[in-house]
């Protein structure tokens, strides 16, 4: 199996966590959590950026016939016992003072929810050790905690008490994976090393894999230069690419295991509406199967990671006359901001099209109701070394989303019954 190293440049790096924000941790007081509140204190840094929750499961009904029924002494007695049980694990593992808040019902359902009611930046869990009783706040739950987020999940094993050293990132060139390959790196160590790993199926050509004339093994290795090159890696962190071949899950499991991997990052994403509500094969495999933590990003989580930016935001409509102008105001203000691009159609759902391009420029062409979004890298003395357009015809609205420090957060394009986004990243 032969890696190649490449030289890496200064990223835009950090885990946003807030008040307004928030890392949520979800344990059950066992050791096997330990590692989610050690990694979910490093996330957060400030004591008020993350909320420790757990979930006491309801009592089983025998017999809908005869259900039995629990005195409210009894379920009280329960939620101190889990309170009890969580603060000694803070204590034993992290720092006193922390809150911890208590719940009632379906873990993977109470922790999916308060997550997206908090606006949180992820959710961090314990990675069970792959035995029926240990399922509990472990890999079963993690997996359906993955299955009904919209934020990011990372699910940290007994060994993971510091940021990750060796870190595999599944790359399948989706919005997803990249996502979760940015995540990474926000969660690596200083000098870590990140494999960008992808894995091809067996009948991805006909021509000999080892031969080196592959189409496919070719078209796969320049994807993931150019991965390499949109995530501007720290200096100090060393990148290697990986090309795989077989079965997806069964390879990156193996290679992670040959490496001595800390965390395996990869996306769960969705081409449909039936498949956005699934988690694919691969996820489910590497998250039941893994010896080391795991971070998903399911696809929910790109089309909402800023969301949490506007605190109260002023919503700018422009009538046509004006539009024009306001696209070229817009360009002005926002110049090599970079931003997230999504294209939310009724008929296929929302999808991330461009995540993390700079603002190039927006222009607006009346004879032909189409807006022209310009995005892409800079080079020396202006010139574009990389860039996109992304054509937008019969317009019929144009919004612009202002934050409440007088900077603008996103711009909306209307046509037809869909929307075009634009959401700044910072």
């Amino acid at each position: 199996m032969k890696t190649l190293e490449l030289p890496t440049t200064l990223p835009e790096r950090g885990v946003r966590a807030s008040c307004a924000a928030p890392v949520i941790v979800a344990s059950d007081g066992r050791d096997q959590s330990d590692a989610a509140l050690a990694i979910g204190g490093l996330l957060a840094e400030a004591p008020e950026a993350l909320r420790v929750v757990t979930v006491v499961k309801t009592m089983p009904v025998v017999s809908p016939e005869a259900p039995i029924e629990f005195s409210s002494d009894v379920e009280a007695a329960r939620r101190a016992d889990a309170k009890r049980a969580v603060l000694e694990q803070v204590h034993r593992t992290w720092r006193d003072g922390q809150e911890v808040e208590v719940y009632d019902g379906d873990p993977a359902t109470v922790v999916a929810r308060i997550a997206h009611q908090s606006k949180a930046t992820m959710i961090v869990c314990g990675l069970g050790r792959h035995r029926v009783m240990d399922r509990v706040f472990g890999d079963e739950t993690a997996l359906r905690l993955i299955r009904m987020s919209d934020v990011p999940v990372l699910a940290a094993t007994g060994g993971l008490s510091a940021a990750p050293g060796r870190i595999v990132v599944a790359v399948d060139f989706s919005e997803t994976s990249m996502r979760a390959a940015r995540l990474a790196l926000d969660l690596a160590a200083p000098g870590a090393t990140i494999y960008l790993t992808h894995a091809a199926p067996r009948d991805s050509s006909t021509a000999d894999w080892h031969d080196g004339t592959s189409t496919y093994k070719r078209d796969a290795g320049a994807a993931l230069e150019r991965t390499h090159e949109e995530l501007r890696a720290p200096d100090g962190m060393r990148v290697q690419r990986v090309i795989l071949q077989g079965d997806p899950a069964t390879e990156l499991l193996a290679f992670a295991a040959s490496v001595n991997a800390d965390l395996i990052a990869t996306g769960s994403h969705g081409h449909g509406f039936v498949a956005r509500l699934l988690v694919g094969s691969v996820t489910t495999r590497i998250v039941r199967c893994s010896t080391c933590s795991v971070l998903t990003v399911p696809h929910a989580a790109v089309m909402s990671q800023v969301r949490t930016m506007v605190g109260h935001p002023v919503v700018l409509t422009y009538p046509r006359p004006d539009w024009t102008a306001a696209l070229d105001d817009f360009t002005r203000r926002n110049l090599g901001r970079r931003g997230m691009l999504e294209v939310d159609d009724p008929e296929i759902g929302a999808q991330a099209q461009e995540i993390d391009y700079p603002l190039l420029g927006a222009t607006y062409d009346a004879h032909d109701a189409r807006v022209e979004l310009m995005l892409g890298e800079l080079g020396e003395l202006g010139d574009t070394a990389r860039h996109l357009t992304r054509g937008i015809g019969g317009v019929t609205a144009i919004d612009i989303l202002r934050r409440d420090d007088g900077r603008d957060a996103a711009i909306r394009i209307g046509h037809g019954r869909g929307q075009t986004l634009l959401t700044f990243l910072a």
